[in-house]
């Protein structure tokens, strides 16, 4: 990405902790100088909460440029780890940026833009049905891939819903039963837009998560029997405790309902939701079930290998693999 408009391509990135955004400038032959943090024309940080009083209001980051207003300058649009995109206005030039002390955050008709994964916003700009309107492609934490087509006019965009590109992920993403067949991919994911094959159509380059569980192969019939009866019961606690925050959440949501949701992580708020989350979990039937869920794990790793490609794996013998997958467009 040519950041300043000099010919020259730069490096920029979004981060986890504390979410700022960086520019390595490049210098050619690929070589980059040292990284500077992108701020505004007050000189603050670019930050999802721009007046944060705890560093974790702004975690998580994932960015790109885009001429949000087809004036010839490029603006910037950030994926937040809630799943949201904002943009700041370029007030500036290509070659000499000044950016907006406030967020605008990104709509689909009224309502401000979440994917439909719930977290992790990586968005990409691309123009995906070729209709001379670039759209917005974004990965997801549930590991699908959401497209947003841009159905504005030039230097106003507007959003329809997200169509899914590639399915979520069917699972958690931690501690899965690793099947004999080849891995799929799992959640988290990171993308790229690219005509990878050179025939004229837009592609997707995918980096995902996944932990799993290798079961061993020298089980009995009878510990296979037992192994799955453990899994099963497991399962049923896991779902009460998934349930749990999905029906925490919408009352949170219901709650907060008449407040932007772009401000739902104010301290204020947040502390209602800590509030909220410490009661659920404080709970006696949430107790017994999250007591009876690492129970249950605990006694399931006595089926799992622990020596996975002649490695020792310890008190943990969940093994993360990070692939990059290919979907051609058909």
């Amino acid at each position: 990405m040519d950041f300043d408009g000099d010919g020259v391509l730069d490096l920029v990135s979004g981060s986890y902790d504390p979410g700022e955004l960086s520019l390595f400038r490049g210098k050619g032959r690929g070589a980059f100088a040292a990284r500077e943090v992108i701020k505004d024309k007050s000189g603050k940080p670019i930050l999802k909460v721009p007046d944060q009083k705890n560093r974790v209001e702004s975690f998580g980051s994932w960015m790109t440029l885009v001429d949000w207003e087809d004036d010839g300058d490029l603006d910037i649009l950030v994926g937040t780890f809630d799943g949201m995109i904002f943009m700041r206005r370029n007030e500036g030039t290509r070659s000499s940026p000044s950016y907006a002390t406030g967020n605008e955050w990104v709509k689909v008709g009224a309502k401000a833009l979440r994917t439909p994964g719930g977290e992790h916003a990586n968005p990409v700009i691309a123009d995906w049905d070729g209709d001379g309107h670039w759209d917005i492609v974004t990965g997801a934490a549930d590991g699908g891939v959401y497209w947003y087509r841009n159905i504005g006019e030039r230097g106003r965009p507007t959003f329809e819903p997200p169509v899914a590109l590639v399915a979520k992920h069917e699972g958690t993403g931690y501690s899965e039963l690793a099947a004999d067949e080849e891995p799929k991919p799992g959640i988290r994911s990171q993308i790229a837009v690219t005509d990878h094959d050179g025939d004229g159509k837009l592609d997707i380059l995918l980096g995902d998560f996944c932990t799993y569980l290798h079961v061993r192969k020298d089980l009995t019939p009878a510990q296979k029997r037992s192994f799955a009866s453990l899994r099963e019961k497991e399962n049923k606690a896991t779902k009460f405790l998934r349930d749990s925050m999905e029906e925490l959440r919408a009352r949170f949501k219901e709650r907060m309902k008449g407040v932007s949701e772009s401000d739902w992580n104010t301290p204020e708020n947040s502390a209602k939701w800590q509030k909220m989350y410490n009661a659920m979990k404080d709970s006696p039937e949430y107790k017994k079930n999250r007591a009876e869920y690492e129970r249950l794990q605990k006694a399931s790793l006595e089926y799992i290998d622990r020596s996975i490609a002649g490695k020792r794996l310890g008190a943990d013998p969940a093994v993360a693999h990070g692939y990059v997958w290919l979907f051609r467009r058909k």
